[in-house]
């Protein structure tokens, strides 16, 4: 019975896959070519919503919500808004979570392979450049807008970004087009926007594989996250009709019910 199940869906991944796996160079010399010819773009709006303007999505890694929800730093975040205690992860591990928030789908993607998902699936920014919504994604550590690789940190060697924590990288029917991928940037360039009031109304936020406790721990995580959110949630401008979720992506324990630690500010005036 495991066996035909297993040919089953595998003949159902073959028949219906959306993804396919490429190699992307990451040598230095080739990536400083890349940044070299890579444009930028900082699109903004002004396209009223029903509760809240402005919605920002920050992820963190592979943490079980106790453990999470009793970091001091996290913890408090938590009093700084409201703690949602039933909001559970799609599955394991890390890529398929990413893939499915911004697609509304894993498109049959299980691991964390390279995958490049078709261009006939739509994404969120879909919907959002259809009404006139700007967006963004900064990715910490990620070396030119649009990369579509994995990257070392080249001054310490560790595995700082990581593709398949970049969910729309993933989708050609972002990455196929230039002026998207130009919306897909370093974090360094969230500071920018920030100082020129240049930031858009949709935004995807990924630290590094040590700042989002991938590669280190729930403590560091915490402390990164309250060292980027803590000024962010005394600037009354950035804050104005922003709504602000906290989340990861996935539980450590892969025998849970993937319950992760998620929080949301008021997104009032």
């Amino acid at each position: 019975m495991r066996l035909r199940s297993f040919v089953a869906a595998t003949v159902a991944f073959a028949s219906t896959i959306d993804a396919q796996v490429q190699y992307a160079s990451k040598a230095a010399a080739d990536v400083a070519v890349g940044k070299a010819m890579a444009k930028t773009s900082s699109p903004t709006s002004s396209i009223p919503g029903k509760t809240f303007n402005r919605f920002v999505n920050i992820w963190l890694e592979n943490t079980d919500f106790d453990m999470a929800a009793g970091d001091p730093s996290l913890a408090w975040v938590a009093t700084q808004g409201i703690t949602l205690t039933n909001y559970l992860a799609l599955t394991h591990p890390s890529q398929p979570n990413y893939i499915g928030a911004v697609g509304g789908s894993t498109h049959w993607v299980f691991g964390d392979w390279f995958v490049r998902i078709s261009r006939s699936q739509r994404t969120i920014v879909d919907l959002l450049d259809a009404k006139g919504v700007s967006w963004s994604e900064y990715q910490e550590d990620m070396p030119y807008s649009g990369f579509q690789g994995d990257y070392v940190n080249q001054k310490n060697g560790a595995n700082d970004y990581v593709r398949k924590h970049n969910p729309l990288i993933s989708y050609d029917s972002v990455s196929e087009h230039e002026s998207r991928i130009a919306k897909i940037k370093n974090l360094t360039m969230f500071y920018e926007d920030l100082k020129n009031d240049a930031l858009p109304q949709w935004m995807f936020i990924t630290p590094n594989m040590t700042s989002c406790g991938h590669d280190s721990s729930v403590t560091v995580a915490g402390t990164w996250t309250r060292s980027f959110l803590e000024p962010l949630l005394r600037d009354k401008n950035f804050m104005k009709n922003t709504l602000v979720l906290l989340t990861f992506d996935e539980t450590e324990s892969y025998s849970s019910d993937n319950r992760v630690f998620s929080h949301h500010g008021d997104g009032g005036e």
